[in-house]
């Protein structure tokens, strides 16, 4: 049975914007409605002023956390349909990454193309069996999430003083996506060779 590219593209993405609103869901924090809240108008249609914010912050967070993941996956969908060769350094170049995490960016973007390609090459109805027919082991898998992972963040940590805000507050949040990122791929990890 061949691969179909398009169907494998579909797959993948869509498991990319499940893990990124997954991602999203555990680093951006949700307005807590207190019960006195309730009690007093203004407080109320504060609350939800505040929610309405979050959740325009979950699709803002989990749109960027796409931006390379989605050009790697486009790539490799292009040149798998035509036989050509993925460029990664035009996908570094037409980052807005600074100059001076170039490198980190381009590991991470590696990552990513050799794991889309692996799942975009094999068949399968789904993405679970997209994973067991390119990986075949639970350990191969951990062993290339564990390489994406480890990529992401020396990019995320080497990015996180390059950019505008509290620096410690920017950490938190690095550090935050982090600890989400493995928890949720140690997790889809489990229920795809459970």
């Amino acid at each position: 049975m061949e691969a179909d590219l398009d169907l494998n593209r579909d797959l993948i993405l869509a498991q990319e914007r499940r893990f990124a609103a997954h991602v999203a869901g555990e680093v951006v924090d949700k307005p807590v409605l207190a019960l006195w809240m309730i009690l007093i108008p203004v407080f109320f249609v504060f609350y939800f002023f505040q929610l309405k914010r979050y959740r325009n912050g979950l699709k803002e967070f989990a749109e960027n956390f796409l931006i390379t993941p989605e050009r790697a996956l486009e790539a490799v969908h292009q040149a798998s349909d035509t036989g050509s060769k993925i460029g990664v350094d035009e996908l570094v170049a037409v980052s807005d990454a600074p100059e001076q995490v170039k490198d980190e960016y381009c590991l991470w973007v590696e990552a990513l193309v050799d794991h889309f390609q692996a799942l975009i090459r094999v068949p399968g109805s789904s993405y679970g069996e997209l994973v067991k027919n390119a990986y075949r082991k639970k350990s191969s898998y951990q062993l290339a999430l564990n390489r994406l992972s480890r990529s992401e963040n020396e990019f995320n940590r080497a990015l996180a003083p390059h950019l505008q805000g509290d620096p410690e507050s920017i950490s938190q949040v690095v550090e935050a996506m982090a600890r989400s990122v493995k928890k949720i791929r140690r997790s889809l990890v489990d229920e795809i060779f459970s």
